[in-house]
């Protein structure tokens, strides 16, 4: 809902990605429709020079497209990425060992998000099951950093995953996050379970890992306030949103090993779920 922003090369680096030599017209077409914005086209062509300056772009005739050399570039760096974040082991170097926790604070909710989905993604690497139990009392990050969560159903689907969610509210904006969750990747609940009382504590279990996300009082009450009074896109209240989720705050991750707790929590997701995890 509220998206990132984004540079117009942004766009028109995902355009020309995504199909070979395109109009300045189809360009724009695309980009508005992606965006949701409307450029001059006179922006287009000026940043599309820019592009040509850089040598990431170049023109044929009254198409354009990526420089062959620019997208064999990016390839290698592609894969340069993957070996240092995706298949070295250095990766769990930030796991705890067994009975062991690591804590992480936060002052800020969204650089949080940032990391918690981050370290997921390091447990899930790292995993034979796949599979990410969790509770949230609302799914605001879906919220607050659309995008960015589009990218992390994404990558649980890459990395072959199922997330089984419990969420801890039945209202318009907790079943407004619906459309984001791919039925292959997130089964998810609104029925009353074990977590419902917590509304402070965010929880995830992988394997023999624990993650508990415990928020402020204070923020968490204001984020119950927003999904309790909004019964439709036009009673959202973006300033009230933007000044929460931005606001200084006392957050943290605590992740910690270990196989009896992660057992104990994992059977009151089998009950509620009737499956054997």
């Amino acid at each position: 809902m509220i998206r990132e922003e984004k540079q117009l090369s942004h766009y028109l680096l995902k355009a020309l990605s995504a199909e070979q030599s395109l109009e300045v017209k189809i360009l724009n077409e695309k980009i508005k429709k992606e965006s949701g914005k409307s450029y001059s086209v006179q922006g287009l062509y000026k940043e599309l020079r820019n592009l040509q300056k850089e040598g990431v772009v170049f023109k044929l005739g009254n198409k354009y497209s990526l420089r062959l050399p620019w997208v064999l570039d990016f390839i290698s760096q592609s894969e340069v990425l993957s070996k240092t974040y995706v298949e070295r082991p250095q990766l769990t170097a930030i796991l705890p060992n067994a009975n062991k926790k690591e804590i992480w604070h936060f002052s800020n909710l969204l650089k949080m998000n940032d990391f918690w989905s981050h370290l997921l993604l390091i447990l899930l690497e790292q995993s034979k099951d796949k599979v990410v139990l969790g509770w949230n009392p609302h799914p605001w990050f879906h919220l607050v950093q659309t995008e960015k969560e589009e990218q992390y159903i994404k990558a649980l689907k890459l990395a072959k995953s199922k997330l089984y969610l419990i969420v801890g509210g039945n209202t318009f904006l907790d079943k407004w996050t619906e459309k984001f969750w791919d039925e292959k990747v997130v089964k998810y609940s609104y029925g009353k379970s074990d977590f419902h009382k917590e509304r402070s504590l965010y929880l995830n279990v992988v394997d023999d890992y624990v993650i508990n996300i415990k928020l402020d009082s204070d923020i968490s009450h204001a984020i119950d306030a927003i999904y309790t009074r909004t019964k439709s896109m036009n009673d959202l209240d973006l300033p009230s949103i933007l000044s929460i989720f931005n606001q200084k705050t006392d957050a943290s991750i605590w992740l910690e090993k270990n196989p009896e707790k992660a057992k104990k929590i994992r059977n009151k997701f089998r009950k509620f779920w009737g499956i054997n995890f």
